[in-house]
């Protein structure tokens, strides 16, 4: 192999660790390699790289060693190319179901912090007739969701953010922004993977290793310690959410059956974002099992929890 080749196969390390859990701050011994546990790279321009993660053994969070220059890793990152398909209308029904569980109506107004560049959940509520909903991401172009203005306009009734507290590295730091930006009486809704659902022993299953998601995913949380850090900002929880919010009894709309199309090809997020291999699909029984009954077979990987913030 090419010197040049090697080189870029290799994590962008910055050589720094990630040794302590900014939960309970238990340290992990860097030299004891029986803590640490080997992920592939699930997106498709890094599958060659893999890294180290570690469970904490006191509260059971899970935590990427390395700490990467993650500017590299998210400048090829596949959920940049979504869009606002049927598909993702049928598992946006279900997050606006768990927003309307706790009294969301188009009469309020809500943030979708961390929305993504291309706002999809946000363009969803809006085109469903909630007028008052807006995004906002720091990764955004600033005419777009980039524009920190929005944050300026109003304390927002509801905030929702999906997906974005296991990217952060200051979960304390984040929280306590998005503590700021909510009414009070408002409500919260934080949906990520549930930590203590994910096998570190199997790195090679892809419902595995597509939430664990190094390098991207710096910190994964159980249902307590989420809670714990909700509380911490003065919150109640009101409404736990045992389910990702695209784990559908539709077909083929769960985990277990995308995972498993991933598998088909080369176990990429990537292949999510392109055409569908249909003659792939409906010729594999593995699929065809999981799109029909992988609902209820779900490993329940994900999460979410409403908090209500006091009045």
């Amino acid at each position: 192999m090419p010197r040049q080749q090697e080189l870029q196969q290799k994590p962008a390390t910055t050589g720094k660790q990630r040794l302590d859990c900014p939960i309970c701050d238990y340290r992990v011994n860097p030299n004891d390699e029986s803590a640490f546990f080997t992920f592939p790279c699930n997106v498709r321009a890094f599958l060659d790289e893999k890294f180290k993660v570690w469970r904490c053994p006191d509260c059971q969070s899970i935590h990427c060693l390395d700490v990467v220059d993650l500017d590299r890793y998210y400048a090829k990152f596949p959920l940049f190319q979504a869009q606002l398909t049927s598909s993702y209308r049928v598992m946006f029904g279900n997050l606006r179901r768990q927003l309307t569980q706790v009294g969301f109506s188009k009469s309020c107004s809500l943030l979708d912090y961390g929305c993504g560049a291309n706002g999809l959940f946000v363009r969803y509520l809006q085109q469903c007739g909630f007028t008052r909903a807006c995004g906002y991401d720091p990764y955004g172009a600033k005419d777009s969701f980039g524009d920190p203005a929005i944050l300026q306009r109003e304390k927002f009734d509801y905030i929702i953010s999906q997906d974005v507290i296991e990217h952060v590295e200051d979960p304390h730091a984040f929280l306590g922004k998005l503590n700021s930006l909510l009414s009070p009486g408002g409500y919260i809704l934080l949906g990520t993977p549930n930590a203590a659902n994910l096998d570190l022993n199997r790195p090679d299953v892809s419902d595995h290793y597509h939430f664990v998601h190094v390098p991207y995913h710096l910190h994964l949380y159980t249902r307590q310690t989420l809670e714990f850090l909700g509380r911490n900002q003065g919150w109640e929880p009101v409404r736990f959410f045992d389910r990702r919010y695209d784990d559908t009894r539709w077909f083929g709309f769960n985990p277990r059956a995308v995972h498993t199309y991933t598998s088909l090809l080369d176990g990429s997020l990537d292949v999510l974002f392109e055409p569908l291999k249909i003659g792939k699909a409906f010729t594999s029984y593995k699929f065809l099992f999981y799109a029909i009954f992988g609902y209820w077979l779900s490993f329940r990987s994900g999460m979410a929890i409403a908090f209500r913030k006091s009045v």
